[in-house]
C-alpha cells in the first residue's frame, strides 16, 4: 500500500509541473531546459500530450503506471483467491517495470540523473536474493500417503529428502508435477523435525488447491497407477519458531492456521520425552474452530500428544464457535452433557480428548489474568496467533489491555491466513 500511495504522490508531483510547464512562456522553458528548448520564436510552448507522451521520461511513466496497477490489482487478496495463476503470470512484470525505471530516471530531462543512489542498494539486495533463490535445489519427491479429510483438507506425506534439516513451524513451497511445476504454493509442514516423513495439511480454498484435492482423488490415483510427485522447495522461516524461547507459551490457532501448531506440539512433546533441555516449561494451546468436525485431522494429532505428554507440558482448549455464546437452552445443556462427560471420564463428549472443550469465542483477557496467577514468577510470556485476521485483531487487544498492567508482559507473533 505504501508504494501505490508514493507512486501517486510521485505522479500528482509530475501533473502539477507539467502543467506549469504548459502554460509557461518559452523563455522560460528555454532557461530551464537549453538542451530542449531554443527561444528563437518559432516555437509554441509544448502542451500536456507532448510531456506525457513524446518525451521518453513522459511515455515510459505512464507505461509504469498502467505496470504497476495490472500487478497491484492481481496481487490483492480477492483475485489470488479466484485466479493465482492471473497473480502468478501478472507478478512476473517486475521484470519490465525495473526496465522501465531505469529508462525513465536516465533520460536527464529535468535534472541530471540521481536515481542510482536510491536504486542500486535494494538492486543489489534483489540480485543476491534471485541468486540465492536460483542456487536452491528444488527436490522432486515421491508421495507416499494421500487422504481426502473432511472440510476440504487434503493430507499429503513424503519422503523426507537426505539432508533436509527444518525447525517445527517452518513451510515450504510445493508444486505439482501433473498442475504444472512454474507455479510453487506455500503450505506449513504440519510433521515434527524428528519425523522420518514430511506431512502436509492444505485446505482447498482456492483453484489451485481445489486441483490439488481431485488429483489425490482415489479415482484419478486409480487411472494414474501411482500418486504424482511433487517439487519441494525450502524450509523457509516462520515467527512461530520463537516458542521456545519463554518459558510459557500461549499458542492460539484458528481455521487452517493451526496447521504450524501442529508440528510444535508434537516436537515440543517429543523433546520432552528424550529429556532434551528446552525453556520452555509449559504451552496453553488454544484452539478455535467453527465444529469439532471442521479439522478432524488435529484432534487426532492432539490425542497422539496427550498420550506422549508424560510431563503434562501442553494444556489444551477447544473453543466450538458454531453454538450460540449466549446460554440458551440448548446450549446449556450441552455444557452439563461436556462438563459432567469431561468430570466422569476425563474426556471430552464432543471430541474424545482430554482437552477442555468452551461454547462461543475465547475470551482472552480473563484467560490472560489466569496464566498470570498460574505462573507468577514469569515475567515474559510469549503469544502466538495464527489464523483469520479478526482472531489475530482479538489477541493482540487482549495482550495490550492486559500488559497495561504491572505483571507478566504478553509479546504477541501473529500470522494471517
Amino acid at each position: 500500500m505504501s508504494a501505490i500511495v508514493l507512486t501517486i504522490l510521485h505522479s500528482l508531483g509530475h501533473v502539477v509541473n507539467v502543467y506549469i510547464f504548459s502554460i509557461s512562456p518559452l523563455s522560460i522553458l528555454a532557461c530551464m531546459f537549453p538542451h530542449v528548448f531554443f527561444n528563437d520564436g518559432s516555437e509554441l510552448p509544448q502542451k500536456f500530450y507532448w510531456w506525457f507522451f513524446e518525451t521518453v521520461p513522459g511515455f515510459t511513466g505512464v507505461i509504469l503506471l498502467l505496470v504497476l496497477a495490472i500487478m497491484y490489482v492481481f496481487a490483492s487478496h480477492y483475485f489470488r483467491r479466484i485466479s493465482f495463476r492471473g497473480f502468478w503470470i501478472t507478478h512476473h512484470l517486475y521484470v519490465l517495470m525495473y526496465i522501465l525505471i531505469i529508462i525513465h530516471g536516465s533520460f536527464a530531462l529535468i535534472q541530471q540523473p540521481r536515481f542510482y543512489v536510491y536504486f542500486l542498494v535494494p538492486a543489489i539486495l534483489y540480485l543476491l536474493d534471485k541468486l540465492v533463490s536460483l542456487s536452491r535445489k528444488k527436490i522432486e519427491i515421491a508421495v507416499v500417503k494421500a487422504e481426502l479429510l473432511p472440510s476440504g483438507v487434503t493430507h499429503l506425506e513424503f519422503k523426507r529428502p537426505q539432508d533436509f534439516e527444518y525447525k517445527s513451524g517452518q513451510w515450504v513451497r510445493i508444486a505439482c508435477l501433473v498442475l504444472g511445476t512454474d507455479e510453487y504454493h506455500p503450505f506449513t509442514l504440519t510433521s515434527a523435525p524428528h519425523e522420518d516423513r514430511l506431512s502436509l495439511h492444505i485446505r482447498a480454498v482456492g483453484p489451485w488447491t481445489t486441483k490439488l484435492r481431485e488429483t489425490y482423488s482415489p479415482e484419478v490415483i486409480s487411472e494414474l497407477g501411482s500418486y504424482p510427485k511433487l517439487y519441494l522447495d525450502g524450509p523457509f522461516g516462520e515467527g512461530h519458531q520463537e516458542w521456545n524461547n519463554y518459558e510459557v507459551s500461549v499458542l492460539v490457532g484458528g481455521g487452517i492456521g493451526v496447521t504450524p501448531f501442529a508440528s510444535i506440539l508434537k516436537d515440543l512433546v517429543f523433546k520432552s520425552s528424550i529429556n532434551c533441555k528446552i525453556q520452555c516449561k509449559k504451552i496453553y494451546f488454544i484452539w478455535v474452530t467453527r465444529t469439532q468436525r471442521q479439522f478432524e485431522w488435529l484432534a487426532d494429532i492432539i490425542k497422539e500428544v496427550e498420550m506422549n505428554d508424560s510431563n503434562n507440558l501442553v494444556s489444551v482448549h477447544i473453543y466450538i464457535t458454531q453454538l450460540a455464546e449466549k446460554f440458551d437452552l440448548r446450549t446449556t445443556m450441552l455444557y452439563i452433557c461436556e462438563r459432567h462427560f469431561q468430570k466422569v471420564l476425563n474426556r471430552s463428549l464432543f471430541t474424545g480428548l482430554r482437552a477442555i472443550t468452551h461454547f462461543g469465542r475465547p475470551p482472552f483477557v480473563p484467560f490472560f489474568n489466569s496464566l498470570q496467577e498460574v505462573h507468577p514468577e514469569v515475567g515474559k510470556i510469549g503469544v502466538f496467533s495464527c489464523g483469520p485476521p479478526g482472531l489475530t485483531k482479538n489477541v493482540e487487544k487482549a495482550c495490550q489491555q492486559i500488559n497495561k498492567r504491572d505483571h507478566a508482559h504478553f509479546i504477541h507473533h501473529y500470522e494471517n491466513f
